[in-house]
């Protein structure tokens, strides 16, 4: 009778690095609060444990939320304590009313708990004092915030958007072997073509791949702070989602077209030059790979072209002898190719051609651009044509 498997549970651990940084910057906050001149300190403290978090957009987040609640909290109480004349009851019920209505206006998740806090202690605890009370707390409050987006950058930062770059280097990577895998297959004597299953479980691969890299994605928006739309990474992260989409699609159409042939001699120069084209293209992918992995990318926000700019224009020049190749070969085989078999040639290259348009681009489709492949697609006349399409 076998053994049984050991099955290891894996445990959290005790104390994360958050928690401890948390800990810090609170302790630090209440000593300085308590030993400053400045009266009511204690409210530093209470600001940085409410404030800082794991990282520096729920940080940034919760600041907004909680300064805005103050505000909103300081001015009702002004108003309904001392312009409104009214009885105690009615005035506070009122306030918190008010409260409630312009939190939900500005969108306050846990801003306007803030500002239902301040009015009924700055009316029932500090009425005597509410006018010096008030703007002491805005005060460590405003520092509390400050200090915990300092903390929360500079501190044991968070790793999301670090390792959203190394996963999309990997998905890169992975990318570049499918495509070195049809090259060599394109370079074989007698190329073959990949099983169904075997294509379907390569594909089911990288496509876990990439909805994993969307999954940490979302995670890492968080990080960009209120308007993570118009920050330089986000726009980054959508070109390389479209980059790694718009490749997906093309292994894929490669791997649907049926095995090559290397007869007659001019379509066996027209594969060559095709692999030549996929090398150029796993050799961008991979330095591409190497940029991601870069930990200044994270200050500099953009990818430096100029470091992959000689790998395009290799990888341009190489296309360019693929669409001559082409179009010596269409003429030279249309004698000896059935027309069914020389759509499939065209369809390749044509492939190839979308392909590097879309590294060179990093835009969706072909939209904009002139397709380097027409005058070879003409000279084929309808064949070519529903071959790029």
């Amino acid at each position: 009778m076998a053994a049984p498997t050991p099955q290891t549970t894996q445990r959290n651990p005790w104390v994360v690095r958050s928690d401890l940084r948390l800990a810090v910057v609170t302790g630090l906050s209440a000593g300085f609060g308590l030993l400053s001149d400045i009266p009511f300190g204690y409210y530093l403290p209470m600001t940085t444990a409410a404030v800082l978090s794991n990282s520096y957009g729920s940080s940034l987040k919760l600041g907004i939320q909680r300064l805005l609640g103050s505000l909103m909290g300081v001015i009702l109480l002004v108003i309904f304590s001392r312009s409104l004349q009214l009885p105690l009851a009615l005035s506070l019920g009122l306030a918190l009313g008010a409260t409630r209505l312009f939190g939900g206006a500005l969108g306050l998740q846990v801003g306007y708990k803030v500002a239902g806090n301040i009015i009924i202690m700055g009316w029932l605890v500090h009425n005597s004092e509410e006018t010096v009370w008030a703007p002491l707390r805005l005060f460590w409050t405003s520092l509390g915030i400050v200090i915990s987006l300092w903390a929360a950058r500079w501190i044991w930062p968070s790793r999301t958007i670090p390792q959203l770059h190394q996963q999309f280097a990997t998905l890169f990577e992975a990318l570049g072997v499918e495509l070195t895998s049809y090259a060599d297959d394109l370079s074989q004597e007698h190329p073959r073509r990949l099983p169904i299953a075997e294509r379907r479980s390569r594909r089911n691969r990288l496509l876990g791949q990439i909805n994993s890299v969307r999954q940490q994605r979302q995670t890492a928006q968080v990080e960009l702070g209120a308007s993570p739309e118009n920050h330089p990474l986000h726009r980054l992260w959508s070109q390389l989602d479209l980059l790694s989409s718009q490749l997906m699609s093309v292994i894929d159409g490669l791997r649907g077209l049926p095995a090559a042939m290397q007869a007659p001699e001019a379509i066996r120069k027209l594969h060559a030059q095709e692999v030549k084209v996929l090398d150029g293209e796993v050799a961008l992918l991979r330095s591409l790979a190497v940029e991601l992995r870069r930990p200044s990318l994270l200050e500099r926000q953009a990818l430096p072209n100029s470091s992959m700019q000689e790998g395009i224009t290799v990888l341009h020049s190489e296309m360019e002898v693929l669409r001559q190749t082409l179009l010596e070969a269409t003429q030279e085989a249309r004698e000896q190719v059935s027309a069914q078999r020389l759509r499939q040639i065209v369809l390749r290259a044509s492939l190839l051609g979308h392909m590097v348009m879309i590294t060179r681009d990093n835009t969706p489709g072909l939209a904009g651009s002139t397709p380097v492949l027409a005058q070879a697609l003409a000279s084929d006349g309808s064949a070519g044509s529903n071959g790029l399409r």
